[in-house]
């Protein structure tokens, strides 16, 4: 069965445009926030402190944005920022200034968060509800690799002056855009789906997973790998990093299907189980065989998460009234929480203990899933399972006249 069979209105126009922006979104991010301060902040004492300032910036940008980005065009914006994030570039490349290279990094941070929540919404206003987990789990899928390479393959080995230019070419890489005309994948989007709101309750109880998630993933979860990575070989750790990063690709695509053909919570509470699991196991592994497990249920779960998080969720609880400030909320808190991981020094908690509180806080964060509502359509759920249904029964058929 194809995972793009049932209830997919998006054009292949505006799922190449969505393809692009995620790619490109997802790539300067590891370059902002990793590479700009490596290289424009010589002394590695006061870098997690400007790393924490970027993304507490970068979170205030939102907040405010949020309140007033709708009134604007989406895309003509992201052209905007995508040429001004360029220019500030080219700035802190030639600012020998301390001052002037933390302004400039700031600079990038409100430019680029305030494109990529016109993303989000851009990526809202052309799906329905019940294809979004299929489209947003395609689009990691496809995007992730790609990531991968550029961030930590390429990105990884060049000097200050290629990473400027990287991300120079990135930036600018969003106006190329343009040829696929998205103006014309906007007003061809699907009209008449039917739209779902919900009380401040439900947003609460599918905030707080993802607030101790992402605690979690900035503070114990960056103490479990450290540990890891200093009792393993390096190229031990680095086969690891590989390990789960194919498992966040392959449960980015099955959590968008789950996501989709058998509900929100469902997808939700499986990847909060599963990531409880692994970060169990982390801190009672001695074998590099149970090592490799914990890495795939961990890329399994976070890739689930990921897209539960950063294309669904928010987008179901959104209407066109307040879809930026809904998946702003998702950006905040996840930059909120890196920052507080960044200025947190964990490492004198030992593996064993990291793993138990981690464990801990998120099968508590399945609590507020077991309360909360279902945010996808009991309709086109029960359409699905009778899809499933008859054609199972159609195979069974098929199998017992060919035995006669």
């Amino acid at each position: 069965m194809s995972v793009m069979r049932y209830g997919i209105s998006l054009t292949k126009r505006g799922f190449l445009v969505n393809l692009i922006f995620s790619f490109i979104f997802f790539t300067l991010y590891f370059i902002f926030s990793i590479h700009f301060p490596r290289y424009a902040i010589p002394s590695d004492a006061n870098r997690p402190v400007v790393q924490a300032s970027f993304h507490f910036v970068m979170a205030i940008t939102l907040l405010l944005a949020s309140f007033f980005i709708h009134k604007f065009n989406k895309l003509h914006v992201i052209y905007g920022c995508s040429v001004a994030t360029s220019i500030v570039a080219v700035f802190l490349f030639f600012a020998s200034s301390y001052i002037f290279r933390l302004i400039s990094i700031f600079f990038v941070g409100i430019f680029f968060s305030i494109s990529q929540l016109l993303f989000f919404t851009y990526f809202w206003s052309l799906t329905a509800p019940e294809e979004r987990g299929r489209i947003g789990g395609l689009l990691t899928f496809v995007s992730f690799p790609l990531y991968f390479i550029v961030s930590l393959s390429v990105a990884g080995s060049l000097d200050f002056l290629w990473i400027v230019m990287l991300s120079i070419i990135l930036s600018l890489g969003i106006l190329t855009v343009t040829l696929l005309r998205p103006e014309k994948a906007m007003l061809t989007a699907k009209k008449d789906a039917t739209r779902y709101y919900f009380e401040k309750r439900t947003v609460l109880l599918y905030t707080i997973p993802w607030v101790l998630f992402s605690l979690n993933n900035a503070t114990l979860a960056k103490n479990i790998s450290l540990n890891i990575s200093q009792q393993v070989p390096s190229s031990l750790y680095l086969f690891l990093t590989v390990l789960q990063t194919i498992g966040v690709i392959f449960g980015a695509l099955s959590g968008g299907v789950i996501a989709d053909f058998f509900g929100r919570r469902s997808s939700l509470a499986f990847s909060l189980t599963l990531y409880g699991i692994s970060s169990a196991l982390a801190g009672i592994a001695n074998i590099n065989e149970i090592l490799y497990l914990v890495y795939i249920a961990n890329g399994l779960s976070w890739g689930i998460l990921f897209i539960m998080y950063t294309f669904i969720v928010w987008g179901d609880l959104a209407s066109k009234e307040n879809c930026a400030k809904m998946y702003s909320i998702g950006l905040i808190i996840f930059y909120l929480a890196t920052s507080v991981g960044l200025l947190m020094q964990m490492s004198q908690i030992s593996l064993t203990v990291s793993a138990l509180v981690s464990c801990l806080l998120i099968f508590l964060s399945n609590i507020p899933i077991v309360l909360a509502p279902e945010l996808l359509s009991l309709n086109f759920r029960e359409k699905i399972k009778l899809k499933l249904h008859i054609k199972a029964v159609k195979k069974i058929s098929k199998q017992s006249q060919s035995q006669e």
